[in-house]
């Protein structure tokens, strides 16, 4: 593929996922509340979405740290790119999925999972075609022995040292504090929807609890 249409690809990201999360995100906040505050869906939930968001924060800071300055120079197949062959997407998938977690709603959960498979069906091939005219038979032998998505941690490897890239971690630190303003914002939210006075325009089904 050429870097004409990888591009072409790429661009369409936040298309797909204005048109899948936004409504979902919308429709969630202006529906009756699935889940009673301070029940055990609830605490359950929550826990849930804590442990949810911060595998995904480790994933794509431990991605950053390994990818270093390597990203499109060579095979990186180490740490969790010795787990899976694309990291740094199950982290924003985990970091997504923990929204849904937190605000608690079904819908966001199926709009996360649906982004997820247009990603693996359109996005993540496009990426893999790129890289392998980039890095030919090496990238082919990684895809071969290494899962795409679900990571084996039977797999992982690390070499004592990796080329670190400061500016790379330092945004990926400033977009991880981004991340953990979520569950303050879904606190607030949640807290609001349980209000008489907010607009409950209907009811959704398959709740959580």
């Amino acid at each position: 593929m050429s870097t004409k249409s990888k591009s072409k690809a790429f661009s369409w990201r936040p298309v797909w996922g204005s048109l899948l999360l936004i409504p979902a995100v919308v429709a969630a906040l202006l529906s009756q509340p699935s889940v009673r505050r301070g029940s055990t869906p609830d605490v359950v939930l929550t826990v849930l979405a804590w442990l949810v968001l911060l595998a995904g924060e480790c994933f794509r800071f431990s991605s950053t740290l390994y990818v270093g300055g390597r990203k499109g120079r060579q095979v990186v197949c180490e740490g969790p790119y010795s787990l899976c062959r694309h990291p740094l997407y199950v982290g924003t998938f985990l970091l997504a999925l923990s929204g849904g977690l937190f605000l608690e709603s079904s819908l966001v959960v199926l709009a996360v999972g649906l982004l997820g498979v247009v990603y693996a069906l359109v996005t993540i091939p496009a990426e893999e075609k790129h890289l392998l005219d980039e890095l030919g038979s090496e990238y082919r032998s990684y895809c071969e022995r290494t899962p795409r998505l679900l990571p084996d941690f039977r797999k992982f490897t690390t070499p004592q040292f990796v080329e670190v890239k400061i500016g790379s971690l330092w945004l990926e630190f400033r977009r991880g504090l981004i991340w953990l303003l979520l569950p303050a914002l879904s606190l607030i939210l949640n807290a609001c929807r349980a209000q008489a006075w907010w607009p409950h325009l209907f009811r959704l089904p398959f709740p959580l609890s």
